[in-house]
């Protein structure tokens, strides 16, 4: 069984869209956990505030399987395969770590998100505190506490009220 992390966000009828995406993935693999929401500047262009989260669940399916899964539920949800990269996004589900694989071709793994932004290792770090980077060999947490020492950091919020999930707390 496949340990995979998966990173959400939404800044378009956010709390419906990150209800709905989970939902999806709790009927396509076995949910497991999930991170706090946390409130994050759009980041590369200017637009509405994002949701962000990182779920982890379990499978059997290869990955190419998962990140397919994962394309039908943000296109279900009004995502448009060919919207540019930095725009408004309704769902956005990015396969961020599938076990240790790493990988160069798409999907790249692990996410090189994870090292550039705020919105995507502070929630992996809420969940997955412990685990090593595949090829960093550090933990999410030592890499968290490295980073959040930077001055250029993302400005980035967990949210209070988040009751609207509590089907995934």
């Amino acid at each position: 069984m496949a340990v995979v992390f998966l990173g959400l966000g939404s800044n378009i009828d956010k709390e419906h869209h990150i209800l709905s995406g989970l939902r999806a993935l709790a009927d396509s693999f076995n949910y497991q956990q999930r991170s706090r929401i946390f409130l994050s500047e759009a980041v590369g262009f200017k637009g509405s505030d994002f949701y962000n989260l990182v779920v982890e669940v379990t499978t059997l399916q290869p990955v190419e399987t998962v990140l397919a899964h994962c394309k039908r539920i943000e296109q279900e949800n009004g995502r448009k395969p060919d919207s540019a990269k930095y725009s408004p996004r309704s769902l956005d589900i990015d396969v961020l770590l599938y076990d240790d694989m790493v990988r160069e071709k798409a999907p790249q793994l692990p996410r090189h998100e994870i090292t550039e932004n705020a919105f995507v290792l502070w929630p992996l770090a809420e969940i997955a505190e412990n685990r090593q980077h595949p090829i960093l060999k550090k933990t999410y947490g030592a890499m968290w506490r490295q980073y959040c020492q930077q001055p250029e950091q993302q400005n980035l919020t967990p949210l209070e009220n988040t009751d609207w999930l509590k089907e995934f707390a």
